[in-house]
């Protein structure tokens, strides 16, 4: 049963810069709709749900920060353009242009400040971007050249904010990026479902749920409400991220599974009225999606948060 819950002045803020849009498309990546985060922005602007005092301006994570998670040797690679390229599998790219490892810095530092800000008001933050839980300690994969959860975290830690985290990745493919790094880390529990398992290894805090991709929904949300059930108030995190990957929509252009608009809408509200309910800081991230269409669903999301209409959550 699906119960609509109201609720007043919740805090949710967004986290945007122009400088999210400017990636080349290629062979490779022309799935990859690089003016979806703007279009997420300017829709939300132009129905006068997003106000520009809920609107925060990243800046761009430096050296010392990607530092906290990745090795010297990594970071020296990826200040070469030309390694970037090779890394992300991009075309030709100006190998005196730093442009595309900009790219991943400002959005990082946008996790970064939603992290910080979610934490300051308890409430909820979304980054129009972000979600890079493919790169690894010393090497980027599936067009995640940094990792920004990952960065985040540590700079929680280092700042002495926050301890104690869940990372819930519904994205289509595995979260191994972070279920590597954090695989001896017990104060940080990560949680992925997903139709694509890219590394198998032990971890006590940690629930990977690999389905097929022509899972029904029905069995998708009972995988999900079982196991997320207890979790939060079982581990008592400081502070969650969510990666709502929209990549198992059903007309995503690069992933094959077959959830509708409506149930990846109902998937998001679940976690959102679960954590808030909670009473958790909550940082929010794009993950992965695909094609034309792809925008439609993290801005649905945002846009019943923002609005004070209620959310629904899974009963």
């Amino acid at each position: 049963m699906i119960k609509k819950l109201f609720f007043k002045n919740q805090n949710v803020y967004v986290v945007f810069s122009h400088e999210y849009a400017g990636i080349p498309t290629t062979d490779t990546h022309q799935t990859f709709d690089v003016l979806k985060y703007k279009k997420i922005r300017d829709n939300l602007v132009k129905e006068k749900l997003l106000k520009r005092k809920k609107i925060l301006k990243p800046y761009m994570v430096s050296y010392s920060d990607i530092a906290l998670v990745h090795t010297d040797s990594y970071i020296n690679q990826i200040k070469d353009p030309l390694n970037v390229a090779r890394i992300l599998n991009l075309g030709h790219v100006n190998p005196w242009d730093s442009y595309i490892l900009e790219y991943f810095k400002i959005i990082t530092g946008g996790t970064v400040l939603a992290a910080k800000h979610a934490l300051q008001t308890c409430g909820t933050v979304f980054n129009l971007g972000g979600g890079f839980h493919h790169a690894r300690i010393d090497k980027g994969a599936g067009f995640c050249l940094i990792n920004d959860i990952a960065i985040a975290i540590q700079k929680m830690r280092k700042k002495r904010r926050a301890q104690k985290f869940i990372i819930i990745d519904l994205d289509y493919h595995q979260g191994d990026g972070n279920l590597i790094y954090f695989k001896d880390d017990e104060d940080v529990f990560t949680f992925s479902i997903h139709a694509s398992s890219w590394e198998t290894t032990e971890k006590q805090n940690n629930f990977d749920g690999l389905i097929k991709s022509d899972c029904l929904w029905k069995d998708y949300k009972h995988l999900l409400v079982e196991n997320l059930k207890n979790l939060c108030i079982k581990f008592k995190p400081d502070l969650v991220f969510y990666i709502a990957g929209s990549d198992p929509y059903e007309k995503d252009t690069l992933c094959d599974m077959k959830l509708t608009r409506d149930e990846l809408y109902e998937r998001n509200m679940y976690i959102l009225s679960k954590i808030n309910n909670l009473k958790i800081p909550l940082v929010i991230t794009a993950g992965g999606g695909y094609g034309p269409d792809s925008w439609e669903i993290y801005y649905d999301f945002i846009k019943s948060a923002l609005s004070k209409n209620g959310i629904k959550n899974i009963q």
